[in-house]
This record gives structure tokens, sequence and C-alpha cells, in this order.
């Protein structure tokens, strides 16, 4: 595959709802860190929570891929 063409792909693939909410995610953990706000326990689970999911489905959806011809 074309290197341009597999760029395309990772950007759509980054276009993707779940991708953008957990961009937003770490982004705002990073900027309220970055910032010296104090983050409460509550949205460090839920950031985990969705962080933690993300990187589970997507280890399993390459897998799946792996063995697909």
């Amino acid at each position: 595959m074309d290197p341009f063409q597999q760029l395309l792909i990772n950007l759509a693939n980054l276009l993707k709802v779940k991708t953008i909410i957990t961009l937003v995610i770490i982004f705002s953990l990073c900027y309220k860190t970055l910032q010296g706000v104090e983050i409460t326990s509550e949205y460090i689970m839920i950031a985990t929570s969705i962080i933690t999911y993300y990187f589970a489905n997507n280890k399993n959806k390459n897998k799946e891929d792996k063995y697909v011809d």
C-alpha cells in the first residue's frame, strides 16, 4: 500500500467518535495538569476507564485483523 494512502486511512480513523472523545479526555487531563488545577478522583476514574476501553478495544481489533486475508 502506498504510504500516502496509509496516511489518509490513519487520518480518517482519527475522525471516529471514540477516538475524538479519547483525545479530548487526554488533552483536557494534560491541560488541567499543566495549569496546576486539582483533578478530582472521579475525573481520573472516568478518564482511566475511557482510555482503558479504547486501548483494550483496539488491541482485540488488531488481533482479529491479523488473521483476515
